[in-house]
């Protein structure tokens, strides 16, 4: 293993970060609104002072939603910036392409994005959701509310296929029942959408769970509008459509659909209201905050707590203070599961609205924990999909 920790310890000196987002190509809806929660949470951290007078500077660099530049930019932050701590990555091929050269070279990615699990690195603290906290809560939802003839469609990505295998082993050992199952190249046009939509509302879906990304999404969400078929009957039921997607659909297109979550801006309580204020004082009202920012500005506030505690920015340091670590987010109280560096959280499911926000439709009357293997169901998935 290779460090690239020359001098790390605090010296009254910017602390630098990475940060690789893609902010353009097709996954930039969705990747600035990851940007825009770290660079709010960068300059509330500076403007208090930093991190015991230290400021940090964010190195932003754009892969342009090309895997091999994940890589590339990922060697070039760590070995020319002399970063080792990088917030970024969205699609887990662009997270997988990043994860061995973190190990190599000792540093540390926060990763921020909801993923299909099956993975552990000491040197990742995943801040997404996983399928326990996402995909269960989900079909309990519909199962009580719409049915359990589900439609499949995604985006042609290595989340979409692994999450619909999930979603089809639990299926069929509760009732449930694929009726279609569709994968879409990123940059499907509204004809090839329409066609898909088409399809399924011949195949008697109570709902279409999708796992469509990025700007596809909003691609998708006007597609359905154009069905007649559908007249909302059968809404489309999404693991990764967010506020910041909403935003940048016409508002006709937005309403009477399902994403569960474990944060939504229209949270209600102080902290979040807080968090509300500050985005829309440095982005504009003009959009909301969504889970994509929230758990950015979280992931960066985590940091800066465990490099106080810590007294220094090294790789083992801050992994060190981590442990058993504590952040009050907008979202709740977020805890790191040590034998895993996923964090626990309270799956919600929320209707979107033509305003571009969700109203919460079910809380999960617990916080979940994360099981990123799927090693803890000791009951049948017939019995947890009960309603």
């Amino acid at each position: 293993m290779i460090s690239v920790e020359d001098e790390v310890d605090l010296q009254n000196e910017p602390i630098k970060i990475g940060v690789l987002f893609s902010q353009s190509g097709t996954m930039a809806v969705t990747e600035n609104a990851h940007l825009q929660g770290i660079l709010l949470a960068c300059d509330e951290i500076n403007e208090s002072g930093g991190i015991d007078g230290n400021l940090l500077e964010p190195v932003i660099l754009d892969p342009g939603g090309d895997d091999h530049r994940y890589a590339e930019m990922a060697l070039e932050l760590l070995l020319k910036h002399k970063v080792n701590t990088i917030f970024g990555c969205c699609l887990s091929t662009s997270r997988k392409a990043v994860l061995p050269i973190i190990e190599r070279y000792d540093g540390v990615l926060f990763y921020p994005s909801v993923y299909e699990g099956f993975e552990y690195s000491p040197n990742v603290i995943y801040g997404g959701a996983v399928p326990n906290q996402m995909i269960l809560p989900l079909l309990q939802y519909v199962y009580s509310t719409l049915g359990r003839n589900v439609a499949l469609i995604g985006s042609d990505t290595l989340y979409a296929r692994e999450i619909n295998r999930i979603v089809t082993e639990f299926l069929s050992s509760s009732d449930g029942k694929i009726v279609s199952e569709v994968y879409l190249p990123f940059g499907a046009d509204g004809r090839q959408m329409r066609s898909v939509l088409e399809q399924i509302a011949d195949q008697n879906a109570d709902v279409i769970l999708s796992t469509v990304v990025g700007e596809d999404s909003i691609t998708l969400y006007t597609a359905y509008s154009q069905i007649n078929q559908f007249s909302g009957d059968v809404p489309i039921a999404s693991l990764t459509t967010t506020e910041s997607e909403l935003a940048k659909m016409e508002p006709k297109v937005r309403g009477g659909h399902l994403s569960v979550s474990p944060y939504f801006g229209s949270v209600q309580s102080s902290r979040n209201q807080d968090f509300v204020d500050a985005f829309a004082g440095r982005y504009g009202t003009d959009i909301m905050p969504g889970v994509y920012s929230e758990v950015g500005y979280s992931l960066v506030h985590i940091f800066a707590d465990a490099v106080r505690l810590a007294g220094s920015a090294g790789t083992d340091e801050i992994l060190s203070a981590l442990s058993g670590a504590v952040f009050k987010s907008p979202a709740g109280d977020l805890f790191i599961d040590i034998e895993t560096n996923h964090f626990t959280m309270r799956p919600l499911v929320g209707k979107s609205r033509q305003d571009g926000a969700f109203d919460i439709v079910w809380k999960s009357p617990a916080i979940v924990g994360p099981d990123p293997y799927l090693v803890s169901y000791d009951r049948s998935i017939s019995d947890q999909l009960t309603v």
